[in-house]
């Protein structure tokens, strides 16, 4: 029981690991908190399109026989966060002010933007098919459905508790030093997990 909520907790700190960072979604989620403009509704669009794609990912390779395949999957995964963590690393010394959109969409329009944020970024298509659905062949049995609740449960996490802070600190959020911080503690969680996927690899 210990080492199934230890692998559900993993998987959540992985998700978070992943996805933690400002890309097309997360700043048009933070935008629309900011704003007020339909923030949970484009946060419930966002957590529900993600889902669909961790299942796909996860339970898609998990019924995948070829070794090739999951190796493939792995190798990949490895190469885009190592690329990932080389560009937040490299992104340190560029300023990190965010400029907001003011634009204030109407709730269909919020949700369709949302879902084309998703599906349509090819960043979320590689977070959720390849990272996370390669990490999730590294267990097996009921550990593999305890990472895959990790992985949603990371996501919801992530985007509920971005919206709410993005909404309750608008003004103090686009700051430097905020932005410093959030990078510098997604480098280091980049950096573990990556330990974790290439220990994964040659075992």
């Amino acid at each position: 029981m210990l080492q199934f909520f230890t692998t559900l907790f993993g998987g959540t700190l992985f998700v978070l690991a992943v996805i933690a960072g400002i890309g097309p979604q997360n700043l048009n989620t933070m935008t629309h908190a900011i704003r007020r403009n339909h923030e949970y509704a484009v946060a419930t669009t966002c957590f529900f399109a993600d889902t669909v794609l961790i299942l796909i990912g996860c339970l898609g390779l998990k019924f995948t026989e070829s070794k090739v395949v999951l190796l493939l999957i792995n190798v990949v995964g490895i190469g885009f966060l190592g690329y990932y963590l080389w560009v937040k690393i490299r992104g340190l010394n560029k300023p990190h002010d965010v400029k907001f959109s003011h634009e204030i969409l109407d709730k269909k329009s919020a949700i369709l933007r949302a879902l084309a944020l998703t599906w349509l970024n090819p960043l979320v298509a590689i977070d959720t098919l390849i990272v996370i659905g390669g990490a999730s062949t590294n267990y097996h049995g009921i550990f593999n459905f305890a990472f895959i609740a990790g992985a949603i449960l990371g996501d919801f996490i992530w985007l509920f508790g971005l919206t709410l802070i993005s909404r309750t600190f608008a003004e103090r959020l686009n700051r430097p030093l905020v932005w410093l911080f959030i990078d510098i503690s997604t480098i280091l969680l980049v950096a573990y997990i990556l330990i974790r996927m290439v220990s994964f690899l040659f075992t």
